[in-house]
């Protein structure tokens, strides 16, 4: 079951992406890039969702404990006086992203429900991502099998990282804030090994990703080692 169903116009207004969009792993990406009221919004939508699901109590839990901390944050930041305004050409320059650490891997397939978070490194995944998982990485992310559900790599603004997938069949896939549905994936990369990137203008991009090597440009030696 997905995190989340939209309930018509009157529960998409106070979220800030499409309600079917309306998921953990955007509503954790918005908190991480300081949009704290978007993941407050979209919090609050999914408990909304939620409530008369008795299947999904853990959730709820879940859901509601991040919310107090988000809107604790959020009030403690709003009793501060706002900070003067500095011309853009007196600013620091952004700080570098810290080194990411050894990637983490995954060997056990990534159930429907189930979220992973690679916090300051690559994610690995030696097995299937099934529809309604979520996986997110500050980091690439790395699928050797079917990318069925969601996946967000670059979460904390890396945008240079990157999705690489043996079958793409994402529910959601992206890089930083850009991202591409379902609807919009090509039909020639629907189901085969695929990255996806961030163009220098921001949007994401799909392409093809080459496997192997051809067997003509083997040498006969090399074939014969590999019979």
């Amino acid at each position: 079951m997905s995190d989340a169903s939209p309930d018509g116009p009157e529960a998409a207004e106070d979220v800030p992406c499409a309600p079917l969009f309306a998921t953990e792993t955007m509503a954790e990406l918005s908190a991480r890039q300081g949009r704290t009221a978007d993941a407050v919004s979209i919090y609050r939508h999914l408990l909304r969702g939620a409530e008369s699901d008795p299947a999904a109590a853990d959730r709820i839990e879940r859901w509601r404990s991040r919310l107090l901390e988000l809107e604790g944050g959020a009030g403690a930041g709003s009793a501060k006086a706002p900070p003067a305004a500095v011309p853009a050409r007196s600013q620091a320059p952004a700080p570098a992203a810290p080194p990411l650490r050894t990637a983490l891997v995954v060997r056990d397939p990534v159930r429907s429900g189930q979220v992973i978070y690679a916090d300051g490194r690559d994610l690995v995944v030696m097995a299937p991502v099934n529809p309604g998982a979520q996986l997110l990485a500050d980091g690439h992310i790395h699928v050797y099998g079917p990318l069925k559900g969601r996946a967000v790599a670059g979460a904390r603004g890396m945008r240079d990282a990157q999705v690489f997938c043996l079958a793409l069949e994402a529910e959601l896939v992206g890089v930083d804030t850009g991202y591409v549905v379902s609807a919009d994936v090509p039909e020639a990369l629907w189901g085969g090994p695929a990255r996806v990137f961030l163009s220098p203008d921001g949007t994401c991009v799909l392409a093809a990703l080459p496997l192997g090597k051809p067997a003509a440009t083997r040498s006969p030696a090399l074939a014969r080692i590999w019979r």
